[in-house]
């Protein structure tokens, strides 16, 4: 036999209460006694009632829906850190009992409406973002997930501490005798790749060295392009003895352009990333790494926007940084003797 569906009428019934008076209460809000509001909680229990989601929406205006963009979503479910930042916004989404909705990221297919969402993350903020710009001149409430490129409006920001991890891993080689460190990381265009890249020149500033800088693309997967990337900046400035680079292709490559060069890492040059992914770990040497935790970063993000769409009191200008923690490697060891790093 079908059980029966327990009514808000029910529930307002079994607490001897209006109709009104019982979804205020079940909702948090409306002026009554601490008494009435735990009757009718007590009797929503012990009913097991379930609150219905379309009258829910009705009443709030909310789809209890969030929405996930990032302009390379589909070549970036290949990375463990965007499976790994999906997946915590998953979890975030899901303890404020909203959906989360992965946004098509086609620049090519126009859209001309605004999607059924709440409120939307951004992964990765891009300059050049055509469906960004639409979301952001949409109207719903944005979090994003990274620092946003110069230019863009203000909203509300969950990032790693990319400037702190990367001043540890400067100071650690500069103890090793490093005297011309290099950067390659992405243009302009991430404000990832602009924040890194100005704490990299304001170290080498402050420590009187002299700092090479070269920009990647965002989001380039390409180990080949990386490779020969590097290897004209090794072309250019043979005498790097530090290489920091933004992400794992881009460390892969650089290992492949140091081997056909006859460089040998950690004896005539130190390595490191300020990302982190699988592979870093089973190289050779091993290369040190930065993991900013994406899926606690995916989470926050997705708790952050639902207290934005349920107007807890969050400004545009809020940062929120969490920490970034470094894999120490042997590529950031100076190999004694001809002896290799440990």
């Amino acid at each position: 036999m079908r059980r029966q569906t327990v009514t808000l009428k029910d529930v307002a019934r079994a607490a001897q209460v209006s109709l009104s008076t019982a979804s205020e209460a079940l909702s948090g809000t409306g002026r009554m006694t601490e008494a009435t509001r735990e009757a009718v909680l007590r009797a929503a229990a012990a009913l097991q009632y379930r609150p219905n989601a379309v009258a829910r929406g009705l009443r709030t205006g909310l789809v209890q829906s969030i929405g996930l963009h990032h302009l390379h979503a589909g070549d970036r479910f290949a990375s463990h850190y965007f499976r790994e930042f999906v997946t915590g916004a998953l979890e975030g989404s899901q303890a404020g009992d909203y959906d989360l909705t992965l946004l098509s990221s086609n620049p090519q297919v126009p859209r001309n409406r605004v999607p059924r969402v709440d409120g939307v993350i951004i992964a990765d903020p891009i300059g050049d973002d055509l469906r960004a710009a639409e979301l952001l001149a949409s109207g719903l409430p944005v979090v994003a997930g990274e620092h946003p490129p110069p230019g863009m409006p203000a909203f509300p920001v969950v990032a790693a501490d990319h400037e702190a991890a990367l001043r540890r891993i400067l100071d650690h080689a500069l103890a090793q005798g490093i005297t011309r460190p290099a950067f390659i990381g992405p243009d302009a265009n991430s404000g990832w790749g602009v924040l890194l890249r100005g704490a990299f020149l304001a170290w080498c500033e402050e420590n009187g060295l002299p700092g090479v800088t070269r920009e990647s693309r965002f989001g380039n997967l390409d180990t080949a392009e990386h490779e020969a990337q590097v290897g004209e900046l090794l072309t250019a400035e043979p005498s790097v003895d530090l290489l920091v680079m933004s992400s794992e292709p881009l460390a892969l490559g650089a290992l492949a352009a140091l081997r056909d060069r006859g460089l040998v890492p950690c004896a005539d040059i130190l390595l490191a990333c300020c990302g982190d992914g699988p592979m870093l770990s089973v190289t050779d040497p091993t290369i040190t790494g930065v993991d900013m935790h994406p899926r606690a970063l995916g989470r926050a993000c997705a708790e952050l926007l639902i207290r934005v769409i349920e107007n807890e009191g969050e400004t545009p200008e809020r940062r929120t940084l969490l920490p970034a923690e470094i894999h120490w490697r042997r590529s950031t060891t100076r190999a004694r003797d001809g002896h290799p790093a440990v």
